[in-house]
């Protein structure tokens, strides 16, 4: 008997908490639709749908059921409370006519329990009511008719993709140097045309009156190739080739759309899943960058498979660093805002840039738009003008600031029209091995007809060092006593959340940023937290003598602010310790670069990588002790310690 009772109270308990919380969201739906009102009594619908959309973040899918709720069920607001209607069946009721709104409303003031399926059902009985015997049996009829024909078409096209599949499979063998097909594949290709053109019909725009992310293209270009393959006739302007090259897509790839299976889009065929290396060479992509800096995101990416094609610089310390360590890179010293990209049309398959952050970072004045370093206009540009088959963006979390969002959502749209399906992502050098807490915003383009393609990287936070671990030899250099005891604090101090449970042990450097003298208050205070100081930046290893100063606490060298981005140590940067410093903080950590590389790679080659064996290894080396005598090293000359000074 006491059983029964907890059970009748538990159900009782949860049936007036779950009840509160449906009058609550029936009560947000009501609020939001009437401060939707209040908008649109000062602006237009269109530019009402802008603002919620960019400034409120309200979901398209939402918007329209807002603005219109006004016109359609206005005074009808207690008869929804009443009834806690929920936003799906406020949405049906918006998008019903007047009539069965009126039937909907009715019942709900009688205490009819009303769902979407209702509004749908009181919807068609009215329609056919409306309806004589024989124009509700000819509708009848014509919906029976229209199912059977679906079914025919499904068929027909389901044969027909398999008959394309195989004929494509055909091609595919043929000898790379071949430069004409069989009579029997001509033939083969003549009755898929015939085909076709029953499914599709016969006539099809220019291929250069359409755009390419269309599937009015995509169909057009197929009936084309088909054309090619019938004829053995593959010289024309649209670079349908028999064999690939870089004019354009092979008329193989044309018919990739028609064959309805999984293909890569571009790339090699029959190299293993699960590959822990890059392919051959020949198998590499071209990419463009812009603000390369001193080389993070550029190292990233060609450890990933990519080889550049540009690196936009505009600073003079950081193109020499490009210089000094890759003397093959085309180095491009120059404005961003001043560069012609069009040259780089139909040469570039990844687009990418860690484009200015102090627009948008939260340690600046966080001025978006109306700052003069911001370039994300520019990017649009480019991404216009190269024509990309994907672009990669890098920028701080302040990127996603509310404060931003109309800015931020003017380029969203830009990459939509000019053919791109875009997503923002967020990423952390912690989860790829760094002792280091960086977390950066992904701005990923792709063509829209490779959409679905791209997937981030997975993350391996378990392979995370500590600050003492990672830097333990370069903090022991000078034979500075306390060098093992600060590791082992760095190694053995525990990170707790804000309700006090432990989230891991190591300590992680705070993000590493631009030379800019004294940090913030609370980043100083971070820093200091973590075991070192913010500032100055140190010229050399701590030393025994330089410990003996009131309250010391170790400054980071610009080679340990190096090691903590992931540069590898013969990594050379040109300038004085300030300017290697902004080139070090402004960097894009090069595992970051190579881990979403790698993604991007596997989205246009098709390929699939062992992701642990090829980003992990390299970070769980053993740590080289502190050595036992100091040894020379500076990044920093005689003049650099004086330009710090000044």
């Amino acid at each position: 008997m006491a059983d029964v009772d907890i059970k009748a109270k538990a159900l009782s308990d949860a049936k007036k908490r779950i009840v509160d919380l449906h009058e609550q969201m029936t009560d947000r739906v009501l609020q939001m639709a009437a401060e939707v009102e209040k908008l649109m009594a000062v602006v237009s619908p269109s530019e009402a749908r802008s603002f919620l959309k960019a400034r409120c973040n309200l979901p398209a899918v939402e918007l329209s059921t807002y603005i219109r709720f006004a016109a359609t069920l206005k005074g009808s607001e207690d008869v929804l409370r009443v009834a806690r209607a929920s936003f799906p069946v406020v949405k049906a009721l918006v998008s019903a006519d007047a009539e069965s709104r009126q039937e909907v409303l009715e019942r709900m003031q009688i205490g009819a329990q009303i769902d979407t399926k209702d509004v749908a059902a009181i919807r068609r009985r009215l329609s056919d009511a409306k309806l004589t015997v024989a124009e509700s049996l000819a509708v009848r009829n014509r919906k029976l008719v229209a199912a059977a024909a679906r079914m025919q078409v499904k068929s027909a096209i389901a044969a027909f993709e398999e008959r394309v599949s195989s004929f494509v499979h055909e091609v595919r063998k043929l000898p790379t140097d071949s430069n004409a097909v069989s009579a029997n594949l001509r033939e083969r290709a003549g009755h898929l045309l015939g085909e076709f053109e029953v499914l599709f019909g016969k006539e099809h725009p220019p291929l250069d009156n359409r755009k390419e992310n269309t599937s009015a293209y995509r169909v057009g270009r197929a009936h084309h190739a088909l054309k090619l393959f019938r004829d053995d006739n593959f010289e024309n302007k649209f670079g349908f080739g028999l064999k690939r090259s870089d004019i354009g897509p092979t008329a193989v790839d044309a018919l990739r759309a028609l064959t309805g299976r999984p293909q890569p889009v571009h790339g090699p065929v029959r190299l293993p899943k699960g590959m822990t290396e890059l392919p051959p060479k020949r198998y590499h992509l071209r990419v463009l960058e812009l603000c390369a800096g001193a080389g993070g995101m550029a190292l990233g990416f060609e450890r990933a498979g990519f080889q550049p094609v540009g690196l936009v610089e505009f600073n003079k310390q950081a193109a020499a660093t490009l210089r000094r360590n890759r003397p093959n890179w085309p180095v491009i010293e120059a404005d961003v805002r001043k560069v012609d990209f069009t040259k780089f049309r139909g040469k570039v398959d990844l687009l990418a840039g860690g484009i200015p952050c102090t627009p948008f970072s939260t340690a600046g004045e966080r001025k978006g738009k109306n700052d003069e370093n911001d370039l994300l206009p520019e990017a649009v540009r480019a991404v216009k003008e190269v024509g990309p088959k994907a672009f990669i963006f890098e920028n701080v979390d302040g990127f996603l600031h509310a404060k931003h969002a109309d800015h931020v959502a003017a380029a969203l749209r830009q990459f939509s029209k000019a053919g791109y399906e875009t997503v923002i992502e967020r990423i952390d050098t912690s989860d790829y091995g760094l002792a280091q807490n960086r977390s950066r915003v992904l701005i990923v383009g792709i063509l829209k007809e490779m959409s679905g393609s791209f997937r981030m990287p997975p993350r391996f936070p378990e392979v995370a060092t500590n600050m003492g671990d990672a830097l333990a030899d370069l903090m022991g250099a000078n034979c500075w006593s306390g060098a093992n005891d600060w590791v082992r604090r760095m190694r053995e101090m525990a990170i707790v959340d804000k309700s006090g449970n432990l989230v891991r042990t190591g300590i992680l450097a705070d993000t590493i940023r631009r030379y800019k003298g004294s940090g913030l208050p609370g980043e100083k205070a971070r820093w200091l937290r973590n075991g070192v100081a913010y500032a100055p930046i140190a010229k050399m290893a701590p030393t025994d003598e330089g410990a003996l100063a009131k309250e010391f606490v170790p400054c980071l060298t610009n080679e340990m602010r190096a090691r903590l981005q992931g540069f590898p140590p013969d990594w050379e940067f040109v300038g004085g310790i300030p300017t290697v410093a902004d080139q070090i903080g402004n960097a894009v950590a090069p595992i970051v670069a190579q881990a979403v590389g790698l993604a991007m790679f596997s989205a246009l080659q098709g390929m699939e990588f062992d992701w642990e064996a090829i980003l992990t290894p390299c970070h769980r080396r053993q740590i080289d002790p502190p050595p036992l005598a100091p040894h020379e090293f500076s990044i920093a000359s005689a003049g650099d310690v004086a330009e710090l000074q000044a």
